[in-house]
């Protein structure tokens, strides 16, 4: 077990602010992506807007139980919620990359 004032203490603590800033971007991503706002969310759900608000922002920790509910009114499950986005290449590497293909493809004996 990590103490306090540990490197291992503070990994944890990242870790721990990475999750929870994952599932906040991602609930409010397929929310606004349902054209839901933060009332009707409350009202699927019986939690306060306010409540929401903080959830959305990251000022405030929820039970799995919250996260599930919150999960099943923006229509994801909850692994989904907590999943890091996908990261896609930048036009301007997809574009570099075709280029370094082609001139590759020059140097490459035809067969």
């Amino acid at each position: 077990m990590a103490r306090r004032g540990t490197g291992k203490s503070r990994t944890y603590q990242r870790d721990q602010d990475d999750i929870v800033a994952t599932f906040c971007a991602n609930l409010k991503a397929a929310r606004l992506k349902m054209g839901l706002t933060q009332e009707q969310l409350d009202e699927a759900t019986g939690l306060l807007q306010q409540y929401v608000s903080l959830v959305e922002s990251g000022r405030h920790n929820i039970t799995l139980t919250t996260a599930q509910a919150l999960a099943k009114a923006v229509s994801r499950e909850v692994r989904v919620l907590l999943a890091p986005p996908r990261r896609r290449p930048s036009p301007s590497h997809s574009s570099s990359l075709r280029i370094c293909t082609e001139r590759v493809g020059w140097l490459m004996p035809q067969t």
